[in-house]
């Protein structure tokens, strides 16, 4: 699980540089981008979208980032949820109050997204958690 939790900030847009993941975090972090791609049916072009943190548009897409976001604890019955989501961050940047602090702000603001329908909830989520945490300054 330790793994995934480094994972769960890049997918959440709170690290902008993948290098400095272990190689055992890249390899789990290809795997979950392939087991939500095959899943979802999304192709190459929506998983270097959501890499490159650009909104999502087809419906493959936000179901991608949909199943993403449930692997990783950030969103349940198609609701963010904070707690998941501070879960890994307060792991991620342990040590780090800034961050931490920013964090929780992101987690405040993007509270109540949800959707009854599971890939636009995980699409508003992706939306909100990169937005806020650019405009926060926690990702570039």
């Amino acid at each position: 699980m330790k793994t995934l939790t480094g994972l769960f900030i890049v997918c959440c847009g709170l690290v902008v540089i993948k290098a400095s993941m272990t190689e055992e975090q890249k390899q789990a972090f290809q795997k979950l981008l392939k087991n939500c791609a095959e899943k979802e049916k999304a192709s190459q072009a929506d998983i270097d979208d959501f890499l490159a943190r650009t909104p999502a548009v087809e419906p493959q897409a936000k179901c991608f980032r949909a199943c993403l976001h449930e692997t990783l604890g950030s969103m349940k019955n198609n609701k963010f949820s904070r707690e998941g989501f501070l879960a890994k961050v307060d792991i991620t940047f342990e040590g780090d109050a800034e961050k931490i602090k920013i964090a929780n702000e992101v987690a405040d603001t993007c509270a109540n997204e949800e959707d009854s329908d599971r890939c636009e909830a995980g699409a508003k989520i992706c939306k909100c958690l990169i937005e806020t945490s650019r405009a926060k300054g926690l990702i570039e």
